[in-house]
């Protein structure tokens, strides 16, 4: 039987988009473990952030963080961190740039105090710290036209950057995706197992849309809001966040025999 690994998003797929919510996972990753089957968390949100989250659910590295910007690996010390992505700080001159010279209208995390990022995203104090703790992306609200949305994509295009929809915000970063992080964690140390093991991913958002894609078995969870990403021969978990991720992982560690 090939070797199951789990790539999994986090708010909205294994945590409740609302509530953060995440205590029925918890078994369920312990069996995971016992079971030798890694689960490696691929979000949107910092390093800083996951390494709490790590510990919260009692997992190890690696763990990719920022849309597939950032992988830390287990090198049997602090972890070591290997970079696809563009330096926050050239991002953000950029785009404060092309928002100076249109006059548009957006707001990201680098514009905002702890208490704002808290406002925005219902993160408390210590979580929200490390939100801003950024590396290789960065979350931004748009609060402007369609039109001058794409105007935007465009600009950022001419820089190397990409705008990519997550479950609550727009994230700017250079083009890469959290696909590109998972076939390099399956193609490198510890895994480097490629075709000898069968990659389950698990997502809701846009951003998880080439993971997805790119797995053996796919798993949407029902969307904060508007429809369910389009997946084919993907598993559309029934129930929200985090009790979607549990049955659905069920049903294919029935399937799989484990």
């Amino acid at each position: 039987m090939r070797k199951l690994i789990i790539f999994t998003d986090l708010d909205g797929t294994l945590l409740n988009h609302h509530t953060y919510e995440y205590e029925v996972v918890k078994p369920l990753i312990e069996r995971l473990k016992s079971a030798g089957i890694p689960v490696v968390l691929n979000s949107s949100k910092t390093l800083a952030e996951l390494e709490t989250w790590q510990q919260r659910l009692g997992l190890m590295p690696p763990v990719i963080a920022e849309n597939g910007g950032v992988i830390l690996l287990d090198d049997g010390k602090q972890g070591k961190k290997h970079l696809i992505g563009m330096p926050y700080e050239d991002i953000r001159s950029y785009i404060k740039h092309l928002r100076k010279a249109n006059q548009w209208k957006f707001e990201g995390f680098g514009d905002w105090t702890v208490a704002e990022v808290m406002n925005k995203t219902g993160l408390k104090s210590a979580d929200a710290v490390k939100a801003k703790e950024r590396e290789v992306s960065e979350p931004i609200l748009w609060m402007d036209s369609d039109e001058n949305l794409e105007a935007f994509k465009e600009g950022l295009e001419k820089e190397g950057l990409i705008l990519k929809r997550g479950g609550r915000f727009h994230h700017v970063m250079a083009g890469h995706d959290k696909a590109d992080a998972m076939r390099y964690l399956t193609s490198h140390p510890p895994f480097e197992c490629e075709t000898s093991c069968k990659v389950i991913a698990l997502g809701d958002g846009e951003n998880d849309l080439d993971m997805l894609c790119h797995a053996d078995i796919a798993v949407v969870l029902p969307p904060a809001k508007g429809e369910a990403l389009d997946v084919e021969n993907a598993i559309y978990a029934e129930s929200e966040a985090p009790l979607g991720w549990v049955e659905s992982i069920e049903d294919i560690l029935q399937q799989e025999g484990v």
